[in-house]
């Protein structure tokens, strides 16, 4: 089972990683790196170093280390032994190490390489990054070093910037697989802890498994995230504003996938939409607003973009006491969704909503009264999943909000998804 950690992942992270244009692969200036003049491994001189990750339930997770180095002579004996890698308090193995001409590779314990942040039971954060010693000076590494980081799977996306016909641009991530044509497609739009304003450029494809899966599970498909410049608030439905703005951002993404099936790239009957905590909400507004776009909807942990239903009723990062409605609210957020949805035909639009019974973070109250809504108004092809507190702990989760980690290890749930298709 997967080490239990007591983070805020989607929600809370604002460190900064420099990607290249086309593809996740951090390429900073090789420094030459030499050893002092005294201790072990004197005269070895590292020309560069290379991370190599993947994206993983967690983040970015780094698996091995290569040095290369000027002269591996310089070098003598070294063993897993002779490295310690921490993180905070957290350690690390070096398991294996393989040298292949002047290349020395670390074969470790997987760890986070944005490092962690700890919350304590008032929700205060320490931020800790990672760091490399090692009995030869020349290979101690840390967070900041110059270095080139390599990231599986997701260094298969091509960057870019579209600009819809209102004006707005924006920047993307694209995977479209070698040598096919007419793929279906998966929309993944990203959490409010992914934004630009308050994390890096590409951790909507990095901070989470929810753009990667879809590849790395064996699905023959194109996968598509747009990254947005800042967070919407709750209670966006009372806020014009931002409630605008979505849905011209909506209007960009559209345009940007209808040019895709026109080029022939992308099968117009099998266009999917998934997205996680404030992407779930935004899933909800787009799949509202293009009802006839898409074959099926993933909803995760959707924020409360029909009604205000998280701040009025203190739901919203409620981390002690009840998450229940009585029932007289629970009634008049039930009428004001089905009054909303009396103005949109989303009934043959499949969605499987997917949530965490207790998430503190986002009501669960938006997914199962739209679920009973479309119901109720003769949606016969959707279905929800509501994990429980014991569930989420299994997937590795302690705060309750992060069901995209449970939800892409489901293959009943992915398979389902794949299996839609427009008539």
């Amino acid at each position: 089972m997967k080490k239990v950690k007591c983070t805020k992942r989607c929600l809370l992270l604002s460190m900064a990683l420099l990607l290249g244009n086309t593809a996740f692969t951090a390429q900073a200036k090789a420094e030459t790196v030499t050893e002092a003049s005294t201790g072990r491994g004197q005269g070895v001189t590292v020309e560069n170093v290379t991370l190599h990750t993947y994206v993983g339930d967690d983040g970015q997770e780094a698996e091995s280390i290569t040095y290369l180095l000027k002269d591996i002579k310089e070098l003598g004996t070294i063993t897993p032994e002779d490295f310690k890698i921490t993180i905070g308090n957290d350690s690390y193995k070096v398991n294996d190490i393989k040298i292949m001409g002047n290349n020395v590779k670390l074969y470790v314990d997987a760890f986070r390489y944005l490092g962690k942040t700890v919350y304590n039971e008032k929700m205060q954060s320490t931020h800790y990054d990672f760091a490399v010693d090692c009995t030869v000076d020349a290979l101690d590494l840390k967070k900041g070093d110059s270095c080139r980081v390599m990231t599986r799977t997701a260094g298969d996306f091509v960057r870019g910037t579209f600009t819809g016909s209102n004006g707005i641009e924006l920047p993307y991530w694209l995977y479209l697989p070698s040598g096919s044509s007419k793929v279906p497609l998966m929309l993944w739009e990203h959490g409010g802890g992914e934004v630009l304003a308050t994390s890096f450029e590409g951790a909507n494809i990095l901070n989470n498994r929810g753009a990667v899966s879809w590849i790395e599970d064996g699905y023959q498909t194109a996968v598509l995230s747009f990254q947005f410049p800042e967070n919407y608030s709750f209670g966006i439905s009372e806020k014009p504003d931002q409630l605008k703005k979505m849905q011209e951002y909506n209007e960009v993404i559209h345009e940007f996938i209808q040019d895709l099936i026109n080029k022939g790239k992308i099968d117009s009957k099998r266009v999917y939409i998934s997205g996680a905590s404030s992407g779930g909400g935004a899933v909800l507004r787009f799949v509202m607003q293009y009802p006839d776009f898409f074959a099926a909807a993933l909803p995760i942990c959707a924020k409360d973009t029909l009604i205000p239903i998280s701040q009025p009723y203190g739901l919203a990062y409620k981390f002690n006491g009840s998450l229940a409605l009585n029932d007289q609210d629970y009634q008049k957020c039930y009428q004001d969704i089905s009054d909303l949805m009396k103005h949109y035909n989303i009934t043959g639009v499949p969605m499987w909503f997917v949530q965490a019974e207790n998430d503190p973070v986002c009501t669960s109250y938006t997914s199962r009264i739209l679920y009973q809504v479309l119901k109720d108004q003769g949606a016969k092809n959707n279905k929800i999943t509501m994990y429980s507190d014991e569930e989420m702990k299994q997937a590795g989760q302690m705060i309750y909000h992060s069901s995209w980690v449970p939800a892409f290890q489901s293959r009943e749930i992915m398979d389902w998804v794949y299996s839609q298709k427009k008539q």
